[in-house]
């Protein structure tokens, strides 16, 4: 069986790196624009205004002055002079109040951005889904207008709400007979609740996943059940999905590269052209699931469940790590039967070829033995 080495986990895909190496190349080269620009505006006042008024009328206007008519009326030259040198200093004082008014402008639309969010806090505490619903729309908003400062918090707070919010996922048989024994469905719904819909979607949406570095903000919503979510070609690059239920999900065209989906439950989920790579899916159950067209790369699938899987490729072996523990559908396991069949015979014929006898050294010409 072929094996191929492991990328470390923890290391964002080369996907979210580009996203978040091109962001933060924009904020550099925003930073060094306006640093230029304030430096060239601050080079005008005090170069450019003070040459302008000094020699800006002998040099732009030389074809019309004279000298004599010049010294002669040295007094208006004075007082014009004068004149110029407070607007100059007019156009310095504009200058210094535009840019007061620049931050203070800012420092105002950070105070509005900070009474939203908490607004949008208050109504995620209500005991109204509809409610709820309106607080995570609003974050979604926030998050729009303000990226950089509320999609690190946003993130956060949507992680909590969504661990508060869903149920725990039971994996145990045991626990599972026992809720159906029980008439007790309650604990184990087929689809999420309308608010923890809308907190996935906007928790995995591309300005959320993109602002909010997942080196600094682990998204980790392990252990629960999440059963039949609707996240389509969603970014769960470097999750913490252990132990999830995400039997019937809708994951179509989703990036799960990195993601720790071990002991996870995705029975019937649609994972059509899904990316795996270097993903961990050790003893999960993937029963029915819908695997085409899904990029298999480094996935380890120690201990899991394929046994009614579809779309597997036929060189699933050579693509992702696998053991003797893995259950893979009928049409796989006997090409893997197969090959280790052929395998088996191939050490049983070159064990029992006897090595061929040497051969009798040859005279020389001429050599005659015995003499």
């Amino acid at each position: 069986m072929k094996r191929n080495l492991i990328t470390p986990i923890g290391i964002p895909s080369p996907n979210m790196n580009e996203r978040i190496a091109k962001l933060w190349r924009k904020q550099r080269v925003r930073k060094r624009l306006t640093r230029a620009l304030g430096v060239l505006g601050s080079l005008i006042l005090l170069i450019g205004i003070p040459w302008l008024v000094w020699r800006g009328p002998y040099t732009l206007d030389r074809e019309y002055l004279d000298r004599e008519e010049l010294a002669k009326g040295s007094a208006a030259l004075v007082s014009g002079l004068r004149t110029a040198l407070v607007a100059m200093l007019a156009a310095i004082g504009a200058g210094v109040a535009l840019v007061y008014t620049a931050r203070t402008y800012r420092l105002t639309r950070r105070g509005q951005i900070t009474d939203r969010f908490n607004k949008a806090l208050e109504r995620l505490g209500s005991e109204h889904e509809y409610v709820r619903i309106g607080g995570v729309l609003n974050l979604e908003q926030i998050v729009q207008d303000a990226p950089e400062q509320a999609a690190p918090d946003a993130a956060r707070v949507l992680v909590h709400f969504i661990r508060n919010r869903a149920p725990k996922a039971q994996h145990s048989r045991r626990k599972r007979l026992a809720c159906m024994r029980s008439g007790d469905n309650t604990s184990l719904p087929v689809e999420p609740a309308a608010d923890v819909q809308a907190a996935l979607t906007a928790l995995t949406s591309d300005v959320m996943r993109l602002h909010a570095d997942p080196r600094v903000v682990v998204l980790d919503l392990h252990g629960l059940h999440l059963a039949g979510a609707m996240l389509p070609s969603v970014d769960l690059t470097d999750t913490h999905l252990e132990g999830v239920d995400l039997s019937g999900a809708d994951l179509n065209g989703a990036t799960l590269a990195m993601a720790n989906l071990n002991t996870a439950r995705l029975t019937s989920a649609n994972l059509i052209d899904v990316d795996l790579t270097c993903t961990e899916l050790e003893q999960a159950d993937l029963r029915g699931a819908d695997l085409r067209l899904a990029k298999w790369d480094n996935t380890r699938l120690l201990g899991a469940n394929l046994s009614e899987a579809s779309g597997l490729p036929a060189n699933l072996h050579e693509l992702a790590h696998i053991d003797d523990r893995t259950a893979l559908p009928a049409y796989l396991q006997s090409q893997e039967e197969g090959q280790r069949w052929r395998l088996r015979c191939l050490r049983r014929v070159s064990s029992a070829t006897p090595p061929p006898e040497p051969s009798p050294p040859v005279s020389a010409p001429g050599h005659i033995q015995g003499t």
